[in-house]
């Protein structure tokens, strides 16, 4: 590994490693360890009286849109089992629907009158 510093000389990599080391090396004094684990504790303590549906404050949007769809889903449902519902009661009721009797005769005289023609067709049945 080769470093170009400001001065333009190349840094070995024991060099480098030192440096480094150097940088991130744990502060020595123990006040700096007291004073974190004060922190960490404060912080601790502080979000143990949080309730536990505080740490979703982001999904509440999605929560409330999944509810909305869900319900949408569910009165869909349930409107279509009442048709449904409806339509076997109904057929429980009255049965089947009936047959009603087509007219076969396809040719028509234009001499009868429509009188005559009906009483035909109502007599054939």
């Amino acid at each position: 590994m080769k470093l170009i510093h400001g001065d333009g000389r190349d840094w070995s990599d024991d060099e480098v490693q030192e440096a480094l080391r150097a940088h991130y090396a744990p502060p020595g004094g123990d006040s700096y360890w007291a004073s974190l684990e004060r922190r960490i504790l404060t912080r601790v303590r502080a979000e143990a009286a949080r309730e536990w549906w505080t740490y979703f404050p982001g999904w509440v949007r999605y929560g409330v849109a999944a509810a909305a769809v869900a319900a949408l889903v569910v009165g869909i449902a349930t409107w279509q089992t009442s048709i449904a519902q409806e339509r076997i009661a109904y057929d429980e009721i009255l049965g089947p629907g009936s047959e009603v009797p087509i007219l076969t005769e396809s040719v028509t005289d234009r001499s009868r009158s429509q009188r005559e023609q009906t009483l035909r067709y109502l007599l054939s049945h």
